[in-house]
């Protein structure tokens, strides 16, 4: 018997025992039987999906086309009654999204085999047609994908159970975006045609960026949004199809909106080129006054290290939280320009206009980057240090640079001039004493004490 993984993931119980039935043909290398009974398998499943979707939901269109064949099964008069198959599977793709055009093709491909497999088609020496060994097993593992392991629920209510999923399932997945896109990806998008992905793509957009008086928008924002995301990285053709849409140039002035908007931007820049007049303006407006937004506004430049040093250029440095510098320090680090962002910190760090302020950018700003440090950072740093009376002033200013010189060490060496930084203090001789210590190459590695 032949195993197809993904055959578990049927919807239907009944569907999956035709299906056996199919891949005990194909096993047994009967494949003109396996493609007849495939054939019928598919148009069962579709005829179960519509059933399924007028019984639960009172589908409409359902209603409609399973009317539709029973009229075209018992015509009452002398026409084929094997016709309503084709009219089904065109009506299926004309007014439901259960196929999409290359799934439609598919069957209807799956179509001609099986007429050859089923009726006497014979070949110059009176032989009957049969599909190879190959041919076989692409058409199942084509209907197997295109059909059997959607649920109805995809003909046209799928974003409803989306959105009513990720709002149940956001204290779990909202600060695992890989976990939340695997489990994505495995129910609803592995399983969506492409149509059915960017009328998804569309909905959300609408959820999340144009209705900020919906009390159930605005609470769901952040998770709707990474649902976006992934939506826009697995599915071809999205941005052409965000162009010929003008659903996509709207979008509400409201700063939470605009905010989501901005950091969908910074994974995808290209979205920003397709965006109107007015929404890049609201954008420009909140970027004005919202440093978490300057800071992830790359999308407004050529490339990531043009937009930091401009941020470096700034007369001022705005506050930022933890979790904005973690997520720009991420995607600086994946374009491979993390030294142009710990330049950035540094002056943010230097910049420091309290105690508390000092303490709250080195913990964040400094102390997750200091085993990333160049030789020039270092001297800057400690020169950022020295001049600023609210970062060497402070309590903590004595055991923070004694981490900064323990990393740095190595560095700098032991002729490092550190006279010049009068009010860089630490204790000397427990830093060289500790690099000392080390008996290999590997435990020369300074460690930060974490």
């Amino acid at each position: 018997m032949v195993y197809i993984p993904e055959a578990e993931d049927i919807y239907f119980a009944k569907t999956k025992e035709y299906f056996n039935e199919v891949l005990s043909n194909y096993a047994n290398g009967n494949y003109r039987s396996a493609v007849v009974m495939l054939y019928s398998v598919a148009i069962c499943d579709l005829l179960f999906k519509l059933q399924e979707l007028l019984d639960m939901y009172n589908d409409s269109v359902a209603a409609e086309i399973l009317s539709e064949v029973e009229k075209c099964r018992n015509p009452g008069d002398n026409k084929s009654k094997s016709r309503w198959e084709k009219e089904f599977v065109d009506n299926i793709y004309r007014k439901t999204e259960l196929l999409d055009l290359e799934s439609y093709t598919n069957l209807n491909h799956l179509y001609d085999h099986r007429n050859f497999s089923a009726h006497p088609a014979l070949n110059s020496r009176y032989e009957l047609i049969s599909p190879s060994k190959e041919t076989t097993i692409a058409l199942i593992k084509s209907v197997l994908e295109d059909i059997l392991i959607k649920p109805p629920i995809f003909v046209k209510k799928v974003t409803d159970m989306l959105v009513e999923d990720l709002s149940e399932k956001k204290s779990i997945y909202q600060d695992e975006p890989e976990k939340l896109h695997e489990y994505l990806s495995r129910k609803y998008f592995d399983r969506m045609s492409d149509s059915m992905k960017k009328s998804t793509f569309r909905s959300l957009w609408k959820l999340c960026f144009c209705l900020p008086e919906d009390e159930d928008c605005q609470r769901n924002l952040t998770i709707n949004r990474k649902a976006m995301e992934f939506l826009f990285s697995d599915t071809d053709g999205l941005l052409d199809f965000m162009k010929s849409d003008s659903m996509f140039a709207k979008t509400s002035p409201d700063d939470n909106c605009v905010m989501q908007l901005c950091i969908l931007l910074a994974y995808y820049p290209q979205i920003y080129t397709i965006l109107s007049d007015d929404t890049k303006l609201q954008i420009t407006s909140l970027i004005s006054h919202n440093n978490t937004a300057r800071i992830i506004s790359w999308f407004l430049c050529k490339n990531k290290a043009e937009h930091m040093q401009k941020m470096i250029n700034l007369e001022h440095f705005g506050k930022l939280n933890e979790e904005t510098i973690d997520f720009v320090s991420r995607q600086y680090e994946l374009s491979g320009e993390t030294t142009i962002f710990i330049d950035y910190c540094i002056g943010y760090f230097g910049s420091s206009s309290s105690y508390d302020s000092a303490n709250e950018r080195y913990w964040s700003a400094i102390r997750p980057f200091l085993a990333k440090m160049t030789r020039d950072q270092f001297v800057r740093l400690i020169s950022e240090i020295n001049g600023n009376n609210q970062i060497y002033n402070r309590n903590a200013n004595y055991s923070t640079n004694a981490e900064i010189a323990k990393v740095a060490f190595p560095l700098l060496g032991s002729d490092f001039n550190y006279g010049s930084y009068p009010n860089f203090t630490f204790d000397a001789d427990k830093i060289v004493e500790s690099d000392n210590d080390k008996n290999s190459e590997e435990e020369s590695e300074i460690e930060l004490p974490f």
